[in-house]
């Protein structure tokens, strides 16, 4: 007999493996030795005084960790081993084993082979173990059980081989006389004292005769007093500590485990309780399940009183028979197991259902039988918010056809688990580009944020940058074209929204507005994605007018007070005001606004109240807007909140209520307020489509600029200075800032020639210091006015050629912008519910539902609905399709999403040119194919390991019945 270490009985493919055994230790030959050994030998012990001291051992977690978004592989299981004890007995274990003996006694090894070559008869077996050591006589008994050799074992006896004797892992002869199924060996030790529950180590004759499948040994046993119930060490006899452990349930592990069918019945007629639990936590139908064996299974669950939904007791740790089977894949066993009552909703202790389990080993057979015999929830959540679409996503072949099961069974696509992972974070993650596009094409959101803000859009471009071609070809499958009911010569075009609006209500932007975020603005060509944003804007337009009008008043007021209680001091808190007034040029009497401002003092006090006012309106607002940002960093990552901000504190700033009157540092705050109010505003128009084009432009030769005079920075300082020591009373270069000032001024032409004249006070500069200064004048003339300007002129020219290329595609990126900055304005969830719904219902594109059809005459005139290059474009798309018989069902499978373009693509990929996907249309069919291939084989592999299975259990049946024999 050999132990192994094993974690515990989940999963049965990694049990499986360890199913035989090491081989046995040598046998000790000095009573040192064998405490020395007894001391190296504690498995067993160890793993009973655990239990009856109650010491939970480690255990495998079956939830993955927490996920690390850098890691590809982020939910591989995380296996710890366990202390748990697994032992087996096979021939070739104990065959090695003997060997063992033998050389740790120092024996001929020549004696094993005689003996089961034949050549020691019981006639020549006194004379041969005459001069043998008593260490060879004890192996050779040995030996001698397990060949079935009954007429050798009298003659080593009588020689003096004891029949007690124990190889290191308490292996008798009695122990392999039973495994070997010889019953004349067995009677013939057993009549010689040896008792039949000897237990040395750990196993009985009883245990080791079902490890044989050796009935008819099994039934000597018990009829010369073997017990079926206890088997307690004889070591831990003395032990206070095993007393009361109780190893009921062992023989039915060990015919389990040896699929010892005759065995187990003789067993359970015993009156071997089925459902009894083992120290180790489980019991004989955790274990048949487990290891797949399905006759013992069978055995076990007809047996009255059997109950499928026992609880394995290893600690905090609880799962039934049916977790074992699904997690192993045995289709066979978890039908059975259904079938006699198991509860397939039962959670184990990590909060898993047997539909987790057998989706996380890619069990289709099981995930079936499961939800159509068992009524599994393929919703059902484990403890950390995870479902069995989480489970599903893996490398197996199978894991689409996993995938598109649970989703046709009402799975969830888009559940999150606790991390905010949805199964499309976890496919992209583990870049399976084939199950990103199965959940794809199945609805799920590409959109949805983890808890660390990453957007599976984000991931998918960084991992599988391929499968984004499926959500164009869902774009594409929801332009249909069909012939108007009315006239047979009309066609009508149908746009189906549902793919943009039916993950982002009441925020209908926000979907698009991702694909921008993450650097996809391409998807925005597309005909579906265009007309959106062309009816949205049209819905959304009146709010942002009114917000830019408001914007306009709030600065024109903020303007008008800087001009008159700032710039020209038309009030500066004296009491004698109208001779205040009169002092100012703004304020005179020929002034039509002076005038004013003269017989009506208090108008500029009106002024301050209406700014003061509107100003009060502006905070509430902005504070308003603050709920729409995930996060107060994002909202001060905008530029535009900045400024407003500033503007509002300014105009607190610049008042002349506190002290009744105002000061020049005012002046100074009040100018840069009306700097930026203005520049906001014009940014503000910018984001108009109609001028968006212009303002870009503007945007994007400021910063070359930038760019530029940071990267020239050090000649133009060097010039400065230069300039400054060589015209030191030029009151343009009195000191390096106003030179540096000049510098800029001189490098767009506004050259100052009298720089290089002669001084006002007639004195003529030296020769030198003129000849300095001509030198220095021309080469900036050269490397600065000309070189440097032209250079500017030059990439500014070009870039704004490229942003007139891609105007259309910078016009929709700016109106998804602006659509998403209104939408987080009007749908924060913080105004009332009578406002929200003259919101809905004036500001979305489908304020009543997810599904929003428009249907249009593209090849009518007096179609005015959408843009005609929109519906041309959509046109083309859906004629194409049409052309070809391409149509999507929604309950189709991937494959029929691939074929819905395989024709299209391989005969048109330019179509998809432009949206940055030409050429993946063979790339995928070509897949396709592939994949179909690679399927149909492992199909075939399948069934001809299921073949040699049968065929291996029939000939082990053979063998052993005719070694009964």
């Amino acid at each position: 007999m050999a132990a192994t270490r094993t974690r515990r009985l989940l999963p049965a493919r990694w049990l499986r493996a360890r199913t035989t055994t090491a081989p046995a230790p040598p046998q000790p030959s000095s009573p040192q030795q064998q405490q020395e050994m007894a001391r190296r030998l504690p498995a067993a012990a160890r793993d009973e005084e655990s239990v009856e001291r109650n010491i939970p051992s480690s255990y495998i977690l079956e939830g993955r960790p927490p996920p690390s978004e850098s890691a590809p592989n982020m939910y591989d299981s995380f296996e710890e081993p366990t202390l748990e004890l697994t032992a087996h007995i096979c021939a070739d274990s104990l065959r090695q084993s003997t060997h063992e003996q033998m050389r740790a006694v120092g024996g001929r090894l020549r004696l094993l082979d005689e003996l089961e070559t034949g050549t020691i008869t019981a006639d020549s077996a006194a004379n041969v173990f005459a001069t043998a050591t008593e260490g060879e006589k004890h192996v050779c008994l040995f030996w001698s059980a397990l060949l079935k050799l009954p007429n050798l074992l009298k003659p080593l006896v009588e020689a003096g081989a004891d029949p007690h004797h124990f190889d290191a892992l308490g292996l008798s002869p009695l122990h392999v006389a039973a495994f070997s199924g010889s019953v004349e060996c067995a009677s013939y030790l057993l009549n010689c004292g040896v008792d039949p529950n000897y237990r040395p180590r750990c196993s009985t004759p009883l245990q080791c005769a079902a490890f044989g499948n050796s009935v008819r040994v099994a039934n000597l046993l018990i009829g010369r007093g073997a017990s079926v119930h206890t088997a307690v060490c004889r070591e831990l006899r003395t032990s206070v500590l095993h007393k009361s452990v109780n190893c009921e349930g062992g023989l039915l592990h060990c015919a389990v485990r040896a699929n010892a069918v005759e065995c187990l019945k003789l067993f359970i007629s015993h009156g071997v309780d089925v459902n009894s639990i083992e120290p180790g936590g489980t019991n004989a139908i955790h274990l048949a399940a487990d290891l797949g064996m399905l006759d013992c299974l069978k055995i076990l669950l007809d047996t009255p009183g059997a109950d499928p939904n026992v609880r394995t007791r290893v600690g905090d740790r609880e799962s039934t028979a049916l977790h074992f089977a699904a997690d192993g894949g045995f289709v066979e066993c978890v039908d059975l197991l259904i079938s006699k009552g198991a509860d397939a909703s039962l959670k184990n202790h990590r909060g898993s259902t047997a539909l987790h389990m057998a989706a996380r080993c890619s069990s289709l057979e099981c995930v079936e039988s499961l939800l159509r015999k068992g009524n599994a929830d393929p919703n059902a959540k484990d403890h950390d918010m995870r479902t069995s679409l989480h489970a599903a996503i893996g490398k197996s072949d199978c894991s689409c056809d996993i995938i598109e099961t649970l989703i046709s069974w009402g799975a969830n696509v888009n559940q999150k688990d606790e991390y905010g992972f949805t199964p499309l974070h976890l496919a992209a993650l583990d870049g399976l580009s084939a199950c990103v596009e199965t959940l794809i094409y199945h609805g799920a959101d590409v959109t949805t944020r983890s808890k660390k803000g990453n957007s599976a859009l984000n991931v998918i471009a960084r991992k599988t940058p391929a499968s984004l071609a499926m959500i164009t070809r869902k774009l594409d499958c929801a332009i249909t074209l069909h012939h108007s009911q009315t006239s047979n010569r009309e066609v009508e075009l149908e746009l189906d929204f549902r793919s943009i609006l039916q993950h982002c209500y009441p925020r209908e932007i926000s979907y698009l507005n991702t694909f921008v975020d993450e650097g996809q603005k391409e998807v925005l060509l597309h005909p579906l994605c265009s007309a959106f944003l062309y009816i949205k804007w049209e819905k959304i337009r009146k709010y942002y007018v009114a917000r830019l009008f408001l914007s306009f008043i709030f600065v024109l007021c903020l303007t008008l007070y800087v001009l008159t209680a700032l710039a020209h001091n038309c009030y500066n808190g004296s009491k004698d005001m109208e001779e205040t007034i009169q002092e100012q040029e703004l304020c005179q009497k020929q002034s039509i606004l002076g005038d004013l401002l003269r017989k009506n003092p208090f108008v500029i006090e009106m002024q301050w109240w209406v700014l003061a006012g509107i100003t009060i309106f502006e905070i509430f607002r902005k504070v308003y807007g603050i709920a729409g940002y995930s996060t107060v960093k994002q909202y001060l990552m905008q530029s535009e909140n900045i400024i407003e901000w500033f503007v509002i504190v300014s105009v607190f700033l610049i008042s002349y209520i506190y002290t009744n009157i105002t000061y020049t540092w005012q002046n100074h705050v009040g100018a840069f307020a009306v700097l930026a109010g203005w520049t906001n505003l014009m940014m503000m128009i910018g984001q108009l489509p109609v001028f968006g084009t212009y303002v870009a432009m503007y945007q994007k030769v400021q910063k070359e600029f930038a760019k530029l005079l940071m990267a020239y920075s050090c000649i133009l300082i060097g010039f400065t200075i230069s300039f400054c020591v060589i015209f030191p009373d030029s009151s343009s270069f009195a000191n390096p800032f106003m030179g540096f000032i000049t510098v800029l001024t001189m490098m767009i032409g506004e050259l100052n020639l009298d720089l290089l004249l002669n001084e006002p006070d007639g004195n003529d500069p030296p020769v030198l210091l003129e000849f300095s200064a001509q030198i220095t004048y021309v080469l900036f003339l050269m490397f600065v006015t000309v070189v440097l300007m032209n250079l500017l002129v030059g990439i500014a020219v070009h870039d704004i050629q490229g942003l007139r290329k891609t105007a259309g595609l910078s016009k929709l990126v700016r109106q998804t912008k602006l659509i998403s900055y209104m939408e987080l304005a009007l749908f924060n969830g913080y105004l009332p519910k009578c406002l929200l719904k003259i919101l809905h219902s004036s500001a979305l594109v489908s304020p009543q539902a997810y599904r929003v059809v428009l249907s249009v005459k593209p090849l009518n005139p007096s179609e005015k609905r959408l843009p005609k290059d929109i519906m041309m474009a959509a046109y083309d798309i859906a004629k194409m399709r049409k052309q070809y018989g391409h149509t999507i069902s929604s309950s189709g499978s991937t494959t029929g999403a691939y074929s819905c373009f395989k024709k299209y693509e391989n005969n048109n990929d330019s179509g998809y040119k432009e949206y940055g996907y030409s050429g993946l249309g063979t790339l995928h069919a070509r897949l396709d194919e592939t994949s179909e291939n690679v399927r149909q084989l492992t199909q075939e592999v399948r069934e001809l390991k299921k073949l040699i299975s049968a065929q291996q259990l029939v000939i082990q049946q053979a063998l052993a019945s005719a070694m009964d024999r």
